[in-house]
């Protein structure tokens, strides 16, 4: 019953929030379930070569402790992607035929990876890699340089930074360290140098807060930053990590629970591969923050392709018609159905291609 009580507020306080947008979605939820039989053979036919997007994770040192992630529960080791294997694995990749890769860590922040510009440089003149992306909080983006950040930029095609509001005590509330003026600051100058470039990166700002009428209180300075080509992005209500992040009434934080029917394979396992920074490969880049529990092998010491059309996982996705799931994807409350690939951020998407920016601002992020 509680669950089903925070499910109800959940949707109320979208509905209150945004009337049309709600309408909007609940159009597109009901347009989806029309469109969905098809969805799943037409997902299987264009990632039977290789993923959508491979999401390397070349750190997980991070400087925030969000108190919606499950980072400071993590017990795997912290460190950095040697090169030679980061090398490896983009070329394993280009070998299935390549297509966009995503920088962002399953837990961690790319820009404290002592690597990450070296690591572009590579990715922009391996042939087959045809977008870049990636989510930071942007607290590090002051120990980079006004040409390095332009370097960044021009590589990039999408940059999400990840904040907690837009005043210190939400900030810190949300992202647990007082780092908000250099945020802000980051913001303006990521805005400013991009507006330079000839080829921008899109950039999405990604409010994460515990108030359900965020857009409303900011409404002027969230249009000042649309003004300036921005795409705004706001979550309050998040994912639980299978189990490992409650809801907080203390802090505000509201959490949507896991479990109900899960029959179809999940979508974040068939559009993505994800590998840690130590070469671990895991089917789930979101949920699976220890890197192990989904685990698919090793990309140190395995092609990229026999992992990605392994027994591993093969079985997995067929764990979710059996009825046979692991435990964290029972408990997920971030699972999405294959038969969600109605979407129309998934209209245009073709294999090995660059992926539609509508797929990064609804789905992916960065």
């Amino acid at each position: 019953m509680n669950d089903l009580v925070q499910r109800l507020r959940i949707a109320l306080c979208e509905l209150a929030r945004s009337p049309r947008g709600t309408a909007r979605e609940l159009g597109r939820q009901l347009l989806g379930r029309l469109l969905a039989p098809g969805q799943p053979a037409r997902l299987q036919a264009l990632t039977r070569q290789a993923p959508l997007i491979l999401q390397i994770e070349t750190t997980n040192a991070c400087n925030a402790v969000c108190v919606f992630c499950a980072r400071s529960r993590m017990q795997r080791a912290v460190g950095v992607m040697p090169l030679p294997l980061f090398e490896k694995i983009v070329r394993d990749y280009a070998g299935m035929g390549g297509g966009p890769v995503s920088l962002t860590p399953v837990v961690g922040d790319a820009l404290l990876d002592p690597h990450l510009l070296e690591r572009l440089r590579l990715l922009r003149e391996l042939p087959g890699i045809n977008q870049v992306s990636l989510t930071t909080n942007a607290i590090a983006l002051e120990n980079y340089s006004d040409p390095e950040v332009c370097r960044l930029l021009e590589s990039l095609y999408c940059l999400q930074v990840s904040i907690g509001g837009l005043d210190p005590r939400s900030y810190r509330t949300m992202f647990g360290v007082d780092r908000f003026p250099q945020v802000r600051r980051a913001l303006d100058r990521l805005m400013r140098l991009n507006a330079g470039l000839p080829r921008p990166a899109h950039l999405t700002f990604a409010f994460r807060s515990n108030d359900w009428k965020f857009e409303a209180r900011h409404r002027q300075e969230l249009a000042e930053f649309r003004r300036r080509g921005v795409h705004i992005n706001h979550i309050w209500s998040y994912a639980n990590y299978s189990g490992q992040v409650a809801s907080d009434a203390g802090l505000g934080l509201v959490v949507q629970p896991g479990g109900g029917k899960k029959r179809r394979a999940c979508l974040y396992a068939s559009v993505a591969l994800s590998v840690c920074w130590d070469g671990a490969v895991t089917a789930c880049g979101c949920a699976d923050f220890e890197g192990n529990r989904l685990a698919l092998g090793s990309a140190a010491s395995r092609g990229l392709a026999q992992i990605w059309h392994g027994a591993g996982r093969a079985a997995l996705l067929d764990a979710f018609g059996k009825g046979s799931l692991s435990s964290i994807c029972r408990q997920c409350s971030a699972y999405q159905p294959d038969a969600a690939f109605a979407k129309p951020c998934f209209k245009e998407v073709r294999p090995h291609q660059p992926l539609p920016l509508e797929f990064y601002h609804h789905l992916w992020g960065g």
